[in-house]
């Protein structure tokens, strides 16, 4: 597993004012403390009763001997054992710049607080395409692929695809995954290919540290012409949801398999919305749908059994003035549930020429489906960032992909 090329520019200690704050009050002890070192099973054995967020915000930084014991894959092999994690939280990926994201953890749901750790992963790599038990899976401009734990920032770089390069939308054809039985990650893309004017949709699996390759694992007949049309759902167990332009195709990602199918909901329950999206709630598939004017939004959830949708709850039209002081009347793009809540942004219209030119200028709400409270948040900064569910942990990646 490669460490970032550029490991001071990245370091954590570099962007993390907690972290420079502790660095200069410990420095006149760090010396003592690494000459009182405990046995290495003994301290890991204690780090694993501290909150992770102390281990990431504070321990590290420490002495050297605590940042490469924290670092080190017996500590993260002894985590997962112990299943030490923090919680669900955001990670807010800076698209323009990506030396400066950073991960916010709920320290209280009902208000909104968060306890900010900073990121970043290394430039150039390019954007987050997905995230899973704390490892991020990215994709550049150029169709590369690599797996990062921002936490022990490391990398791994992954094969390219096994189809041409220039008809992948990688958001929607491909996603990580890790397979609750084994603990082991999987990458699965898949594809629309036609032969003989009959359309399939084929499915592939890399199995990181296992193989270093893509393998088709199954093929499933599809209505001509139709493809992927949104980003793959993960329900964190072994469900993946594949979303296509007539159906949902839910893949068991232990077994590798085409499992189930459900429709999507029918145009008439939709009316005249031109647009939805769907996102995984806890344990049910939802749907937003959104019309015209986009000041009100529906939301539908599937019921598995019946494979039936049905109106969960509606929203809007959103007071922004009174949540952040402007007038928006462009569209919600919607990110994820967490809780009762669910995380959108909104993008903020230039105000004149001179803005024009400048990047794109997004603002982030939550909104409590129970309360029908709206929030801007304000620990997310104002400006091009996009917003993943995410959970800091040490899980490890293999030294190489096989």
């Amino acid at each position: 597993m490669n460490r970032f090329e550029s490991l001071e520019n990245c370091s954590f200690s570099d962007s993390h004012d907690h972290a420079n704050k502790n660095m200069k009050q410990n420095s006149n002890s760090c010396e003592v403390i690494s000459k009182l070192l405990l046995p290495q099973d003994l301290m890991f054995h204690i780090f694993t009763l501290v909150p992770p967020h102390y281990l990431f915000n504070s321990a590290r930084y420490v002495c050297k001997p605590w940042d490469a014991a924290i670092a080190s894959s017996r500590f993260a092999e002894l985590c997962e054992r112990f299943h030490v994690r923090s919680k669900p939280g955001l990670y807010i990926e800076n698209r323009n710049s990506h030396t400066s994201s950073y991960f916010l953890e709920f320290k209280d749901d009902v208000n909104g607080q968060f306890e900010r750790t900073d990121l970043g992963t290394p430039q150039k790599m390019g954007y987050l395409i997905g995230t899973c038990d704390g490892i991020l899976l990215i994709s550049s401009m150029a169709r590369h692929i690599v797996v990062v734990n921002p936490i022990l920032k490391c990398w791994l770089k992954i094969p390219r695809f096994p189809i041409s390069q220039h008809h992948i939308v990688v958001g929607c054809q491909c996603t990580i995954t890790r397979v609750p039985r084994t603990a082991k990650f999987k990458l699965f893309f898949a594809h629309v290919l036609e032969v003989s004017g009959v359309s399939w949709y084929v499915f592939y699996v890399l199995r990181i540290g296992i193989d270093n390759s893509w393998k088709e694992i199954d093929r499933k007949e599809a209505p001509l012409h139709w493809c992927f049309s949104g980003k793959p759902l993960y329900s964190g167990g072994n469900d993946l949801y594949w979303i296509t332009n007539n159906e949902v195709i839910v893949m068991d990602v232990d077994r590798e398999i085409v499992v189930r199918e459900y429709p999507l909901p029918p145009r008439m329950m939709l009316g005249s919305s031109p647009f939805e999206i769907l996102l995984w709630m806890g344990g049910r598939l939802s749907c937003i749908a959104y019309n015209y004017s986009y000041s009100k939004y529906q939301i539908y959830i599937l019921d598995f059994d019946s494979r039936k949708w049905s109106l969960y709850h509606e929203m809007g039209p959103f007071d922004y003035m009174a949540a952040c002081g402007h007038n928006l009347n462009t569209a919600a793009v919607f990110r994820l549930w967490i809780n009762n809540q669910i995380i959108f942004r909104v993008q903020l219209l230039p105000q004149n020429q001179n803005q024009i030119g400048n990047g794109l200028i997004y603002m982030h709400f939550s909104y409590n489906v129970e309360t029908k409270q709206l929030t801007k948040i304000e620990d997310i900064e104002v400006g091009d960032f996009a917003v993943w569910l995410h959970t800091n942990s040490l899980a490890s990646l293999p030294t190489t992909l096989a």
